[in-house]
């Protein structure tokens, strides 16, 4: 499964077996520094943590970023505890290894890497200080490695040579050269541990990355410091992680409050988000490299913003809303995405995203009630408004949410109808409604028109896309309505096309997909579509109810049956992007942000503050 560990400058991808994949440094989702790390013990021969005679289980300690992997096999439970502070750019891997003999245990404990460092590795060295610790290092940047155990040997490298640190690991004994230099240098350092039977040990490795100016005392010092003020600094995290969440039981629905697991996650699903939000504003989609979603999405950012802000956590979505007031284009819109420093990594056009974005302001605004924000946005927001606008008038074509279509679709049709009346809500607050009136009749045409265009008289439902016409079914369409109320939640032909969504996917697995055709990873069913019928059903019922329409707990049910297929898949609180259709497990992106921000928006007591 593996986890992250991160504050908003470091974050940290660790892998299945407990090794440390990569780290994202000196921002989220960027720069990429592949680390490759590995544990091994040697006892005659080296026995490496992904060898098939451990037994692997990770979970996160429960309300907090500690990510725990344990290993265990006949003799010895290996406990890592991966965590990264709130006040410092470490990793810290707290090592616990436990003896389950009845006697002396002897053997000797490797660290290795083969760290590649920044977007593009050029030539780096790898040196052994006199301070007890490895520092590896390019012109950009240094990382160190260290202990509070002190190193009994080490070795600096070069992955494919004879004097490898992995080869060294291999032998048993490392040569103990203290630089290497190259484009692939690797290192290793060792302890001899002795733990008496029954006993346990427990110490702490530390991996600093910095900027570099070429002189090493820094990171030593820095080293030092966090070594000395350990406990300090975990405590101090630990204390941000509670204060930060906060209680959070006010903000669930009252159906869920009593429910452990519903509360866990949604802590998790939280403190996950608040890991993909970068020091500069940016949130990335995802920490996965495979896909490559490390980038900043308006779409994406604003659910997740939203999320956030109905949780009561309302400093990080402002710091969002800035950055991307900054990157926005001179004719209000944004482009398809971005690198977390703001420079434009893709420029297609996706229209829905500038619509995504003014909504996510004015859940913002709605939910703060602060007039200076929208003050200090203004410029941002009629900039958008009037993009949306023109937009609105021409059903102007783009790419689809999907980012594999171009047209008009009915998903974007209604994330500019919700944009363009987010904006024009939000003009009340800055006394602009008189110089933005044209856009009431805009938003009027667009409630007329699109209901009429976009509708399939033979199929009974709502179409993809126009301009050209697809009439494949796609859970997108949804967007017609939920959250955006371009149509009307209740309006039969809305009805009948999410049933027909529903009736679309037959997986062996059960879940909603994106549409029947999607090969994508497959094509599987994704968390997102899932719980975005399940959310659709759920407002439905509502409505109906206040309707006295009988039919209204029939799709109550249809709801809690999607959102408890949801629930099914959560691991430990990481929502991926996609089931496995047959196999049931995580595919694509894990944890994607958009994932998690659906699940928060699902189980918040009262979602009318979404719905424009």
């Amino acid at each position: 499964m593996g986890g992250i560990v991160g504050n908003n400058s470091l974050l940290v991808k660790i892998g299945d077996y407990g090794e440390i994949s990569y780290i994202f440094y000196p921002h989220v989702g960027y720069e990429t520094h592949f680390f490759d790390s590995a544990l091994a013990i040697y006892d005659k021969k080296a026995k490496w943590h992904w060898d098939n005679d451990w037994d692997i289980s990770q979970k996160y300690i429960e309300e907090t970023n500690i990510f725990k992997t344990i290993l265990e096999d006949d003799k010895i439970i290996l406990t890592i505890k991966d965590f990264v502070p709130v006040s410092h750019n470490v990793l810290i891997r707290r090592l616990h290894i436990k003896n389950k003999l009845d006697k002396k245990l002897n053997f000797k404990l490797f660290f290795y890497e083969s760290l590649r460092i920044g977007e593009n590795p050029t030539k780096n060295t790898v040196r052994f200080l006199e301070d007890g610790c490895i520092v590896k290092y390019d012109e950009k940047y240094i990382f160190c490695i260290g202990s509070d155990k002190k190193i009994d040997s080490f070795q600096c490298g070069n992955r494919y040579s004879k004097n490898s640190a992995y080869v060294d690991i291999e032998n048993g004994i490392l040569m103990e050269h203290k630089e290497s230099y190259g484009l692939m240098t690797d290192s290793a350092i060792s302890w001899n541990i002795e733990i008496d039977e029954k006993r346990s040990l427990a110490f702490n490795i530390y991996i600093l990355p910095q900027k570099f100016d070429g002189d090493f005392s820094i990171i030593t010092e820095q080293l030092k410091i966090i070594m000395d003020n350990n406990e300090h600094i975990e405590n101090l995290s630990m204390n941000y992680w509670k204060n930060v969440i906060g209680d959070i039981k006010r903000c669930i629905h009252p159906e869920f409050r009593s429910n452990k697991e519903i509360y866990s996650i949604a802590k998790r699903a939280l403190m996950t988000l608040l890991m993909l939000c970068d020091k500069d504003g940016g949130i990335i989609a995802a920490p996965s490299l495979h896909p490559d979603y490390r980038y900043v999405w308006g779409r994406d950012g604003a659910y997740i913003a939203i999320a956030l802000d109905l949780f009561g956590i309302r400093g990080i979505p402002d710091r969002f809303f800035e950055f991307m007031s900054k990157i926005q284009n001179d004719d209000g819109s944004w482009l398809q995405n971005y690198y977390v420093n703001g420079k434009p990594r893709l420029t297609a056009m996706q229209i829905d995203q500038i619509g995504s974005m003014l909504w996510a302001m004015d859940v913002h605004y709605r939910l703060s009630g602060d007039r200076k924000f929208v003050k200090r946005y203004w410029n941002t927001i009629e900039k958008a408004g009037n993009y949306l606008n023109l937009a609105a008038l021409n059903f102007t074509p783009c790419f689809d949410l999907w980012e594999e279509k171009f047209g008009v679709f009915a998903y974007t049709m209604g994330a500019i109808y919700a944009g363009l009346k987010c904006a024009y809500s939000m003009s009340k607050a800055v006394d602009k409604r008189d110089k933005v009136k044209h856009w009431e009749k805009t938003i009027e045409f667009l409630k007329y028109e699109a209901s009429k265009r976009f509708y399939l008289k033979d199929e009974e439902r709502f179409a993809k896309s126009i301009n050209p016409l697809n009439k494949e079914i796609d859970t997108s369409i949804l967007g017609l309505s939920y959250p955006f109320n371009l149509i009307d939640v209740d309006d039969e032909r809305m009805i009948k096309t999410a049933e027909a969504i529903e009736k679309a996917f037959k997986y062996k697995v059960g879940g909603i997909g994106r549409y029947p055709g999607d090969i994508y990873f497959g094509g599987n069913p994704w968390i997102i579509t899932t719980l975005w019928l399940s959310l659709y059903y759920r407002r439905l019922s509502k409505v109906l109810k206040e309707k006295n329409d009988d039919r209204a707990d029939r799709y109550l049910q249809k709801s809690k049956k999607l959102f408890d297929w949801v629930m099914k898949y959560s691991f430990n609180g990481l929502f991926p992007e996609q089931i496995h259709k047959e196999l049931g497990i995580p595919m694509s992106a894990m944890p994607l942000g958009w994932s998690n921000a659906m699940f928060l928006i699902y189980i918040y007591e009262n979602d009318d503050i979404i719905i424009p």
